[in-house]
């Protein structure tokens, strides 16, 4: 068989077309669109851990194993891990700290003084109903239904903590609210709850005593009133201590007591404040502010701006008198939900509890020297997550872990360009 060949010939013309289009192609790139920080000029803090106590291995389902337990409140900034399932020779008490008030100390020693109270119960001969003449502190177990209670604050506290699954039909759970209470509401009838402000948990009445709220509640249709989680390795936590961040070095330091807000607050040391749930509400240092951390610092004069076309694109800082315009109560970066828009807020919250920054918001800083000049700079606050994922959906990624850029003009002028 023979095997016929064609032969094309290329005009000069033809050829000259294709070169072009080889070029042309070579040329071409498709737009390359990852997140990329990294300019000429800004400092760009990956990863800069937070108060990361209560963060890992939490799920709506209880499940075989789980030990810890923790309810976050819709509004609260505390959060803790309730272990459950006793060990050896230990009583777990659901109404621990009831009557021992955080305010003013850090977890651990809200933790210490709470166990001086626990080794102090005094247990009472078991009893087929609850004793009618008790002491506040007195403990015992019902036979009839094999619970432990115990006398708090003049009302009964079971002790028991029986896990539920909170993803399970919490439409049709529905509860009567009583608020926010520093005591019990008297002479409660089944399904009442309240958030007891002492300890921040919240307790519902099964008719015979306060127990620990195990399920989401349907209250006023609002499905993210108390979210119940579950863990096998679940960390004992507090409150999210704040942390300071000074621009100048990197310097980070953690406020774990009084002490430590005594040493550094009213300072002119630090710069931000991460404070709040997730050390996501951030504070710049500014004396004049009345409702954060920084309240009688020697700094009354930095100010922040926030802009919201994009970082890139902040190319000159403000005039003065648009810094001096700004309410000294109003120099914080918080968050938007369905809740409120927030102050300058920096990202939205919504009911799947993962946090979702602004692509494009930043902001304008005018940061007070000590010798009464200004530095003007710009802020970009990134991700609270390990990694500064892109897209997120698992709402257990580690987190508090803080990524941001940011630029210093150190030459005093409001020159903010960072890119060509």
């Amino acid at each position: 068989m023979k095997i016929k060949r064609k032969i094309v010939y290329i005009t000069p013309k033809l050829l000259g077309a294709v070169i072009t289009l080889l070029v042309l192609v070579s040329c071409y790139k498709l737009e390359d669109l990852t997140p990329n920080f990294e300019d000429a000029s800004s400092t760009v803090v990956y990863d800069l851990p937070g108060d990361t106590l209560a963060t890992d291995g939490w799920e709506e389902r209880f499940e075989t194993g789980d030990l810890y337990l923790r309810q976050r409140y819709y509004n609260a900034r505390w959060t803790d891990s309730i272990r459950f399932v006793s060990q050896t020779n230990e009583v777990i008490n659901a109404a621990e700290g009831a009557d021992v008030n955080p305010v003013g100390k850090t977890p651990d020693e809200w933790k210490a003084e709470v166990l001086v109270r626990e080794r102090a119960i005094r247990w009472l001969k078991e009893a087929i109903s609850h004793p009618a003449t008790v002491s506040d502190n007195e403990a015992y177990l019902n036979t009839s239904n094999k619970r432990r209670y115990i006398r708090r604050s003049n009302s009964w506290y079971q002790m028991d903590i029986i896990p539920k699954s909170s993803a399970d039909n919490a439409e049709n759970i529905t509860i009567n609210w009583r608020g926010f209470l520093s005591t019990p509401p008297n002479n409660p009838s089944k399904g009442w709850a309240y958030r007891d402000n002492e300890n921040f948990r919240v307790y519902l009445y099964n008719g015979t005593a306060w127990e620990l709220m195990t399920s989401n509640a349907n209250y006023n249709e609002n499905k993210d009133f108390v979210q119940v989680q579950y863990s096998k390795s679940g960390k004992e936590a507090g409150k999210y201590s704040m942390f300071l961040y000074r621009f100048k070095d990197g310097w980070q330091h953690f406020i774990r007591d009084a002490a430590d807000s005594t040493r550094y607050l009213k300072t002119a040391d630090w710069d931000l404040a991460f404070t709040g749930e997730m050390n996501s509400t951030i504070f710049l240092n500014n004396g004049r502010n009345k409702i954060g951390p920084s309240t009688g610092s020697p700094i009354t004069k930095s100010s922040l701006i926030m802009y919201e076309y994009g970082y890139d694109f902040m190319d000159e800082a403000p005039e003065d008198e648009f810094f001096d315009s700004r309410p000294a109560d109003n120099l914080l970066i918080s968050y938007a939900s369905q809740y409120g828009p927030g102050v300058n807020s920096w990202y939205e919250y919504g009911s799947t509890f993962i946090a979702k920054p602004f692509p494009y918001k930043a902001y304008y800083l005018r940061l007070e020297q000590p010798d009464g000049s200004y530095l003007y700079g710009k802020l970009q606050l990134i991700s609270m997550y390990k990694g500064a994922p892109e897209v997120l959906t698992d709402a257990n990624w580690p987190s508090p872990f803080m990524t941001f850029r940011f630029f210093i003009q150190k030459d005093g002028s409001r020159n903010l360009k960072t890119k060509k």
